[in-house]
């Protein structure tokens, strides 16, 4: 009986940590995406707000698309990171994502440059 929970406990952290890390690589491809759709937003919105009407209006359209999957990989990240500690789930995706270390840095440097100010 001893040996069967001590399996069953041992399934559980297996299929938890298999979790994490299946839910951890989701989590880092969309933190890939999004910064990868970063450039090409700073773009279109210069080009939605400068040039002819027909221009500004295609812009707009897929502005607001990338937006549209923007919100909704946040909203699948949250999801995600629900799931776990959140200070756990952090420093494990931090250690297994590039995008993710790029996110912070990021961060780090805007938070750098509002202290400036």
């Amino acid at each position: 009986m001893k040996n069967i929970i001590i399996l069953a406990t041992a399934c559980l952290t297996l299929y938890s940590c298999s979790n994490m890390e299946s839910d951890a690589e989701k989590a880092c491809d969309f933190t890939t995406q999004m910064m990868e759709m970063m450039p090409q937003m700073i773009e279109l919105s210069m080009k939605a707000g400068f040039g002819d009407e027909d221009s500004k209006e295609e812009a707009q359209k897929k502005l607001d698309e990338l937006q549209a999957s923007i919100e909704k990989m946040s909203e699948e990240m949250e999801s995600i990171k629900g799931k776990y500690d959140k200070e756990e789930f952090q420093a494990y995706l931090l250690e297994n994502c590039e995008g993710a270390k790029e996110m912070l840095e990021i961060g780090k440097s805007l938070e750098a440059i509002g202290d400036i100010k």
